[in-house]
């Protein structure tokens, strides 16, 4: 990657926090507490499904180091939105403005939800698969092992 590429990519990420800081901020002075960080973790999850889906079925990119896939982000999402709702159940003001958001079973089975995402990720990924096998992740990749 290029230092004009690099550089216009930091501008884009730096860019895009300060849009996501404000409308958290707008949500919570507006809607109610804890609602920006409801939005927050709902866009994570929902925009990981909506990228994966763009993507469709291609070849697996087994590549050498960390590298998060976008149904991973969902599944931290789901665990980020869990954790917000125990957050907004102690505090009540938001439970109490979006009243579909107060089944207490919700928090439970977002988190349950992202980490067996997470779990079974890991477990059916072919890079995976490939580098406990001893294949070399070039072969994988080109199915000549």
């Amino acid at each position: 990657m290029s230092l004009a590429d690099w550089k216009a990519r930091s501008a884009l990420i730096a860019t895009g926090a300060l849009v996501a800081w404000l409308v958290i901020g707008w949500l919570d002075a507006f809607l109610a507490p804890g609602a920006g960080g409801v939005w927050l973790a709902l866009t994570a999850l929902l925009g990981g499904v909506a990228v994966r889906m763009r993507q469709g079925r291609g070849a697996a990119s087994c590549t050498v180091g960390p590298r998060l896939r976008p149904l991973q982000i969902s599944c931290f999402g789901a665990i980020a939105l869990g954790v917000q709702l125990l957050h907004a159940a102690d505090h009540g003001a938001l439970l109490t403005t979006i009243p579909v958001l107060a089944a207490p079973w919700l928090p439970a089975a977002c988190i349950l939800g992202g980490v067996i995402g997470l779990a079974v990720l890991s477990f059916g990924s072919d890079c995976r698969n490939a580098t406990y096998s001893g294949e070399s992740l070039e072969d994988h990749e080109r199915g000549t092992a």
